[in-house]
């Protein structure tokens, strides 16, 4: 089953104070931590590829000529909202049956976590899906083709969750091992706060 993993990495960091993308964090930029596990993820699965969408050109620069199963595009109008990554990001895609949305800010989600939740989804031939904790639901999120549409027509910050919110119904929720998988880093204190060790 083609999927089309999209990976947001062209955010605003406005609660950061400063790009916290390119925060060093463990030893390399926030952003590298997770794109790093699909990378490895995307290399066992030949029918998944992975599209970074960056606005940041020290991002794009670094991983323009990556290749392997990894496609690096540049969103010069993603500074306007999540809607205009996702926008480039399914352009890029092409026709695969599947997307699956993952965010640059969180360091803490694991490979086994995120190799699970996309091969649960595809065997399920999900409609809809996320991840969740007891308490809570979070990214990644899980589209098929057939709402393709819908997430094109998304406007300013919206992302994937409206649509999530909108057709509960059809959707398959993933559970993952803790909250803390889903901690994102939006302020400079969480750099302290968080502190689950990086694997």
């Amino acid at each position: 089953m083609k999927v089309s993993l999209i990976y947001a990495a062209a955010g605003n960091s406005s609660r950061f104070g400063s790009n916290k993308l390119l925060y060093e964090y463990h030893g390399k930029p926030l952003y590298r931590h997770l794109l790093d596990r699909l990378k490895a993820v995307c290399a066992r699965h030949p029918d998944w590829e992975l599209i970074l969408v960056t606005r940041f050109p020290e991002i794009y620069d670094r991983h323009k000529a990556d290749g392997g199963c990894l496609r690096t595009i540049y969103s010069a109008d993603s500074h306007k909202g999540m809607s205009y990554t996702i926008r480039a990001g399914l352009r890029a895609a092409g026709n695969p049956l599947a997307y699956a949305f993952f965010v640059a800010d969180q360091p803490f989600f694991t490979e086994e976590s995120a190799e699970a939740f996309l091969t649960a989804m595809e065997r399920q031939q999900a409609p809809l899906g996320c991840v969740c904790t007891k308490d809570r639901f979070g990214n990644p999120g899980w589209f098929s083709s057939s709402y393709f549409r819908e997430l094109m027509e998304l406007e300013g910050d919206q992302g994937g969750r409206r649509i999530l919110n909108k057709y509960r119904e059809n959707a398959v929720y993933f559970p993952v091992s803790g909250d803390w998988e889903l901690w994102d880093m939006d302020r400079a204190e969480d750099v302290n706060r968080l502190s689950v060790t990086i694997t």
